[in-house]
């Protein structure tokens, strides 16, 4: 394998964890918005709303450099420079390598949010209320959600890593 293409591995591998800190941003963000618009602070909502906006556009440019513009971010850094050796020894392409990292940040996902999931059920189950009647009902969706998104990841590894290497 090439110093570049280790390069580049690493770097999409960095863009889909910035992808996945950027998901559990946005529903700390809608509260926010939410707390704002309860208190009828219309300024402070639209300077929020503007700012959250700008920040996932950057997000959004970020991850998209990150994932499909590896090879700009190397040229333009010169990281592939300055080293002896111009290969590194490695046995696996570099799709299979995405996609081992993908399990292993979808398992992270899994693993970070079912305990988290599970503890918020006893709780509601504790509580004995109607689900929209919960206040925590929303963060039972969520965390089941990234529960549902990291399994999914685990299982479409090839499926995500052969799109990504197809944009590129």
């Amino acid at each position: 394998m090439s110093i570049k293409t280790f390069w580049i591995i690493l770097i999409k591998i960095l863009g889909l964890i910035l992808i996945l800190q950027a998901v559990s941003i946005i529903p700390e963000w809608i509260s926010s918005i939410y707390f704002i618009y309860e208190n009828e602070d219309n300024k402070d909502l639209l300077i929020l709303i503007f700012c959250i906006l700008l920040v996932l556009f950057i997000f959004y440019l970020i991850s998209r450099f990150f994932l499909f513009k590896a090879n700009w971010i190397i040229d333009k850094l010169k990281l592939d420079k300055g080293f002896e050796n111009n290969t590194i020894e490695l046995n696996s392409s570099q799709n299979k390598i995405i996609s081992i990292a993908i399990i292993v940040i979808g398992g992270y996902m899994l693993i970070q949010n079912v305990p988290i999931l599970l503890q918020q059920f006893f709780m509601f189950f504790q509580d004995k209320t109607l689900f929209k009647d919960y206040p925590k009902s929303g963060w039972i969706i969520f965390y089941f959600c990234k529960a549902v998104i990291g399994y999914l990841l685990m299982t479409n590894s090839f499926r995500i890593a052969k799109f990504i290497e197809k944009e590129s």
